[in-house]
């Protein structure tokens, strides 16, 4: 059975479901199980996961070229559900993986944007997660992982069922660490899930506890001439994330006489995210005549030692007046921030199957969301590592507090035309208020000394999506179908918080005031063939579909060419395209199943977007230029970030009664930089005739395409206990999850350049994890 809403209730069989789906199967569960990018994503055709970051738990996952990730800032795409329960945070609408456990999930699917069911935010689709429950899992495991880069977990399970009062019960701990293996990278999660069920004649009900600690370092991108040099190094340290937080829910099913189903659930989650980034300084911050760094400026013997920023709470022209910008020389910064959130939820939903053809599902969601975010820098210099050291006090740059309200109601039926041939039918009207309220005790000023109008807002949205959906059964094995609806995101605070053109920001960095943008509506249509079969003792499944999603009003990081910072403006449309194959055999002892995406994604608007270190990006005489340029993209411009073909092959073989091995590859094609979005960067030296100034790019801005291989065996080593074993990048390919464009102001020593004219402009790299081994044992008892 196939959800078709977060509730229980409104499921159909997968054979009858009027759109794709997508599983993570029992081999790639096995595969890995110290991340949900690394394991359950890696299998699920049409994913991509893109680990700019370098963390496994700060992955960006995308579907149909639409994102959900842990990280202020990438615009979100996808819903994810735990049980029911929508797992977006309230302020950025982003997903902490690290709150998750992976050994005590069941069972993942992946359901595309014409199920609006789902809510707010699921235009490319909505990830849906069941957990385990003491009637799933019965006994006790204890798991003892180690392997490369200093990596250690250890797990323990437990389920049981209480007859007598026919409850059940799952603990499931977690506790994972390692090195890292780029320098100065270590993290560690800690993970608590817990749930207790009661079934009764006529109803059941759960009640989930889930708390998780972290301290996660990822040192982000890295140039490529920095890379050429050493794999492992970071441009600058430390990125470092803590994240605590718990989640209280409580779900409820009774099954009525009549034949009808009431469901519900209730959540309380709490959570507080400190950041930590060692940077360059970019903060223009003209309150305190704070100037980003450029090279030159300042220079001397001591401009690498020194840092003149002024004390003054006020500006030292008097209120009003644009100050005097003298800390060029303030080579660096360290960026501080802090999230609390709070969110309160409510789902209820009524299934009703009356005699006829129809079943009929409605339903509500209430979520109550209230968060504040505050962020600041220190000024400071580079030591001979590349790490901060600071020199001035911490200077608050947003404090913000922001209330959400989500509300839901949704309706859908499924209409059974005959054995062979059904339809489903539904809607959901949103409506979203955000309201924010600026705390900051100084307000921002810009260049003119003109005072932000600060962040205070209070801003509705409304929207109804329709949905509709048929499929036919042309046999007992072979379905067709084809489906379209439309489903809608409204700006989060933290892109209503950076919409201002006359205050540009570099987010997520800072804040300075916040229009009105519109919410982005997103129309998808699909059809496809899905057909399981078995003939001479194998058994096949097969599935085709062809998909078109397009954005309205979408979301974008634009300029006016005045500066290198931006603000979030509304950015016409764009569209996700392509075509997904999924085959697989399976006998008694081996398996074998490929999967295959193509992906055309592309703008369908035109306008102008930052860009730093774009070859074809123009100042305001329309001369080549990295400072107060600007970069225009056209309908027809591949976005970047996603590769246009991804393929995944995966076999597994039964040696024996004790043995299984398998391998696995992912392949993807070449994809463009950000930064590259008008797909025109080149390489070589360019001339600006106005200024006399010449700029040298390095690279494309294209990050090639890779294929990379995976082997492993498990092994019963005695009743109850299985070995496992993981070498992964069998081949220590040196690949890349994603890049960007932009400058590097550190020569080949690490140093500082004394010179703008030095700076080098190039591609920054993510790159991907060299090979690894890890050992494990499992002991069921």
């Amino acid at each position: 059975m196939i959800s078709t809403s977060p509730l229980p209730g409104a499921a159909i069989p997968e054979a009858q479901a009027p759109f794709s789906v997508k599983k993570a199967n029992r081999l790639e569960q096995n595969a890995s199980r110290e991340s949900l990018s690394e394991g359950l994503f890696r299998g699920i055709s049409g994913v991509q996961v893109n680990d700019n970051q370098g963390n496994p738990y700060q992955a960006d996952v995308t579907y149909r070229g639409f994102s959900v990730t842990p990280l202020l800032g990438t615009p979100p795409g996808l819903s994810v559900y735990v049980d029911g329960i929508r797992q977006n945070e309230t302020f950025g609408d982003v997903v902490r993986f690290d709150a998750i456990p992976q050994s005590a999930l069941k069972q993942v699917s992946v359901l595309p944007g014409t199920l609006p069911q789902f809510g707010l935010n699921s235009l490319g689709g909505a990830v849906v997660m069941q957990t385990k429950s003491g009637r799933d899992f019965q006994g006790q495991q204890l798991d003892i992982e180690a392997g490369g880069f200093g990596r250690k977990r250890l797990g323990y399970q437990q389920g049981w069922v209480d007859a007598s009062t026919q409850r059940d019960f799952y603990i499931n701990l977690n506790a994972f660490d390692e090195q890292g293996w780029r320098v100065q990278s270590p993290s560690n999660v800690l993970q608590l899930f817990a749930k207790m069920g009661v079934t009764g004649a006529d109803s059941m009900g759960n009640l989930t506890f889930n708390a998780y600690d972290s301290s996660l370092n990822g040192n982000g991108v890295v140039p490529r001439s920095q890379f050429d040099q050493s794999r492992s190094q970071a441009y600058t340290y430390f990125d470092n994330t803590k994240n605590t937080g718990a989640q209280l829910a409580f779900d409820f099913t009774r099954y009525l006489k009549s034949g009808a189903e009431v469901s519900a659930n209730v959540f309380y989650r709490t959570s507080r995210s400190r950041t930590f980034n060692g940077d360059v300084n970019e903060n223009e911050d003209y309150r305190f005549g704070v100037a980003p760094f450029e090279p030159g400026n300042g220079a001397g013997p001591n401009y690498n030692v020194t840092c003149d920023a002024p004390l003054a709470q006020n500006s030292p022209n008097g209120p009003g007046a644009a100050p005097t910008v003298t800390t060029d020389n303030c080579t660096a910064s360290n960026n501080r921030g802090l999230l609390n959130q709070e969110a309160l939820g409510l789902g209820v939903q009524l299934t009703l199957t009356p005699k006829g053809i129809h079943t009929v599902a409605v339903g509500a969601q209430l979520e109550l969301g209230q968060s504040d975010f505050r962020r600041s820098y220190t000024l400071g210099v580079f030591d001979a590592n590349r790490t901060v050291v600071e020199l001035q006090r911490p200077i608050e740059q947003v404090n913000v507090a922001a209330r959400n309200t989500q509300l839901g109601l949704y309706v859908q039926d499924v209409v059974t035309l005959s054995e062979k041939t059904s339809v489903l039918l539904a809607g959901r009207y949103n409506r979203a208020t955000v309201k924010t309220n600026d705390r900051i005790d100084v307000p921002l000023v810009n260049a003119a000394g003109n005072a932000s109008p600060g962040l205070n807002n209070d801003y509705t949205y409304n929207r109804f999506n329709p949905s509709v959906g048929i499929s036919h059964l042309l046999n007992s094995g072979t379905t067709i179908y084809a489906s379209a609806g439309t489903s809608n995101r409204t700006p989060t605070p933290v892109e209503l918080a950076c919409s201002d053109p006359n205050f540009p920001c570099l987010l997520p960095n800072a804040m300075a005031a916040d229009p009105y943008l519109k919410q982005v509506v997103t129309t998808t249509v699909e059809t496809g063939l899905r057909r399981n079969w078995k003939q001479g003792g194998l058994e096949y499944t097969t599935a085709f579909n062809v998909f078109r999603a397009e954005n309205k009003d979408d979301i974008l990081f634009v300029t006016d060419g005045a500066g290198s910072g931006g603000f979030f403006q509304n950015f016409g449309k764009t569209r996700r395209q392509g075509v997904e194959l999924d085959w697989g055999v399976e006998s008694t002892r081996w398996d074998l199943s490929a999967k295959y995406q193509y992906l055309d994604a592309t703008f369908q608007s035109t306008g102008r977007l930052a860009s730093h270190g774009n070859s074809s990006a123009v100042d305001a005489t329309g001369q080549v230029a990295v400072e107060n340029a600007y970069i225009t993209v056209n309908p027809g411009n591949k976005i970047p970030g996603l590769s246009e073909h991804n393929l995944k092959l995966s076999l597994g073989f039964k040696a024996s009664a004790k043995t299984t091995v398998f391998g696995d590859m992912q392949a993807q094609s070449k994809q463009f930089a950000r930064g590259n979005e008008n797909n025109q960067h080149r390489a070589g030296t360019f001339n600006n005739s106005v200024s006399g100034d010449s700029f040298t790019f390095q690279d494309t801005g294209v990050i090639p395409g890779f294929a990379v291989f995976n082997v492993g065996i498990n092994h019963s080593l005695a009743k109850g206990v299985t070995l496992l074993a993981r070498l992964n990048n069998v081949f220590d390919r040196r690949y890349f999850n994603g890049g960007v464009l932009g400058g590097n102001v550190f020569d080949r020593n690490g140093q500082l350049v004394d010179d703008e004219a030095n700076v080098r402009y190039e591609t920054f790299l993510a790159p991907a994890t060299p090979r690894n081994a890890w050992m494990g044992l499992n002991w069921r008892f």
